[in-house]
């Protein structure tokens, strides 16, 4: 009986990391988790000894990060290969090496157990990461401790080899992992953690496999053998699929990275994207990852509209200095050309602080505490590095400045005086400045209601959709409990959206909408239809959103967007949504990107 039920078809939802669809074949992968580790007590003479192991445990670990990294990059190209990077660069830092070995001479302890305690400090501490790309890093730690720790076993860590197509099911996929895997015969990847910036996602996208993460307790429901269709449009996984299903998924033609909006034309691309009404709409690319800075051009971006700066941080847990940023701001502005690129101010908090060792002591509520512009305007020592950064850069290309969690005109007129004190500091200095516009983003409620006095204090607006919802309807889209009271297209949502483009417009400012609603066709069609004319998507969701506005004509997604603002639910714009786009145009709309309905009664 429990067999039987155990077979019927399940569905399962998770975050679609990279486009596509595929069926086959679970092959269970099993990564990431630590093995049991001991605290062994070493006599007086032996610490040396012990500490000779560990270093021999480190080359060990670089000659073969090495040799996956050149594998990398045979498969993926050197973009793609950067990840390794990161985990090198742990290896060979000094003072993660130091707390090891001062561990193993203080406590008389193995290396195990020393690489255990150092490591489990450093997780500890992503732990309590609210900022999604950020607390994904931690998975780099874990996998440098597992390469170390099977390094000190004696351990091989040889690669799989499979013998036919599968679609790899893991808890969480380490890069090391997936890369030493065989590419060729891997159709798809399902976890149950993971998300569009981490690092599996990032590769799968590199190798053009469906990948579906963030599916919660997957891992323990699927067997090695099952049959799965992974829908990575939708971020749907089918497990144990019924013949009717099967079949429906057969009939549609497989999109591995969905090759058909990748196959456009660069050209093509390049040209100025108009409805078939002939209102004119720019397409421009949000970046945070160096694997992305070379999508801004191959999917046809106007620029890049929103650099979250914080990846510089990153990686290394620690602020970079005036010149680094300098030399990644003016790399950035080379890549976007003449359309330039927003660099968002390092969007830190109490939380985020603690990782990039600035002490800003412990918040109940990083989210609503000490953060982003706030934390920016309180430890000075943080901003006016940057500002002169972008200042620097501004001369050797177009470089603006967004000002993130704006929710006081007193918080723009402040941060506008650092930056001409900069200005003119850096005058001083003879230091060569280009001309910097700062914006505003438009995330918090009280931004929206006073929209029209800010429109007044800025250069233009970004509109931070994710935030948006967020705190417009007191809801963390990361909590479990309460994922289903985050709805893009709720009534408040829009009307806050419509504001703040109707108050820089009515400014004469710009107003490029960011976030998920950006990338998503059907959300895009909404957004234009409330007035938007410049939206900032991740550059690989270009492709698709280009072809759906182009295929649209805004007179008629504007009176949809006057039938949503009148709606009381989430629930009925949905509804409108889904029939109205659905019935109108099948073609640009297929039932996977637009919102499900919702069972009734």
């Amino acid at each position: 009986m429990s067999r039987k039920r155990e077979r019927r078809e399940q569905r399962w939802q998770g975050v679609a990391a990279s486009d596509g669809l595929a069926a086959g074949r679970v092959l269970r992968v099993h990564s990431g988790a630590r093995q049991s580790i001991y605290r062994i007590k070493l006599e007086a003479n032996e610490v040396e000894r012990e500490v000779r192991r560990y270093r021999a445990a480190v080359r060990l670990s670089r000659r073969q990060l090495l040799a996956l990294k050149k594998r990398a990059e045979r498969a993926l190209g050197d973009e793609h290969a950067y990840i390794f990077d990161a985990h090198l660069l742990m290896l060979e830092d000094r003072k993660l090496n130091e707390d090891v070995e001062a561990v193993i001479r203080s406590e008389r302890v193995g290396s195990e157990w020393a690489v255990k305690v150092v490591t489990d400090r450093l997780l500890a501490v992503y732990e309590e990461i609210k900022d999604d790309y950020l607390r994904e890093r931690s998975s780099d730690i874990e996998d440098v401790t597992r390469r170390l720790l099977i390094a000190l076993s004696g351990e091989s860590m040889h690669g799989r080899h499979l013998t036919e197509d599968a679609v790899i099911v893991a808890e969480e996929l380490m890069p090391s992992t997936i890369a030493e895997l065989d590419f060729k015969h891997i159709k798809a990847v399902a976890t149950d953690v993971g998300g569009w910036t981490s690092h599996t996602a990032i590769i799968a996208r590199g190798l053009g496999i469906p990948a579906v993460v963030g599916l919660r307790d997957f891992y323990r429901a699927a067997r090695t053998g099952d049959t799965i269709i992974i829908d990575a449009r939708t971020g749907e996984v089918v497990l144990h699929p019924a013949p009717a299903t099967f079949e429906h998924y057969s009939a549609e033609r497989p999109t591995g990275a969905e090759a058909s909006a990748r196959a456009t034309a660069s050209e093509d691309l390049r040209k100025p994207l108009r409805t078939r009404d002939g209102v004119e709409v720019t397409l421009r690319a949000n970046v945070e990852l160096p694997v992305e800075y070379e999508w801004v051009n191959r999917y046809g971006a106007r620029g890049i509209g929103l650099f979250r700066s914080e990846f510089l941080l990153s990686h290394r847990g620690a602020l970079p200095d005036e010149e680094e940023q300098c030399a990644a701001y003016e790399e950035l502005a080379r890549i976007a050309g003449h359309e330039g690129v927003a660099v968002r101010v390092f969007d830190l908090g109490g939380d985020k602080a603690t990782a990039t060792r600035l002490d800003a002591g412990e918040e109940r509520n990083p989210a609503l505490g000490l953060r982003a512009i706030r934390f920016c305007l309180q430890r000075e020592d943080v901003l006016r590095p940057q500002v002169r950064a972008v200042l620097r850069a501004a001369a050797r290309g177009r470089v603006d400045l967004v000002l993130p969690m704006i929710s006081d005109i007193t918080d723009v007129r402040r941060a506008r005086r650092v930056v001409e004190e900069e200005r003119a500091r850096l005058k001083e200095e003879g230091r060569e400045v280009g001309r910097v516009r700062v914006g505003a983003m438009i995330e918090v409620p009280s931004a929206v209601l006073v929209a029209e006095k800010l429109a007044r204090e800025v250069d233009f607006f970004s509109l931070g959709t994710n935030d948006l919802v967020q705190y417009t309807l007191a809801v963390d889209r990361g909590n479990d409990e309460v994922a289903g009271w985050f709805r893009s297209l709720h009534p408040a949502v829009l009307q806050s959206v419509r504001r703040a483009l109707d108050a820089a417009r009515g400014a004469g400012i710009p107003a490029i909408v960011c976030g998920e609603m950006a990338a998503s066709p059907a959300y895009a069609a909404v957004l234009v239809g409330l007035g938007a004319r410049e939206l900032s998507m991740a550059p690989t969701s270009i492709p698709r959103v280009r072809r759906t506005i182009a295929g649209l004509e805004e007179k008629e997604v504007a009176g949809l967007a006057r039938e949503c603002l009148d709606c009381a639910t989430a629930d009925d714009v949905e509804e409108i949504v889904r029939v109205r786009l659905g019935g109108r145009w099948p073609n640009l709309f297929p039932p996977e990107t637009l919102p499900p309905p919702k069972s009734r009664g």
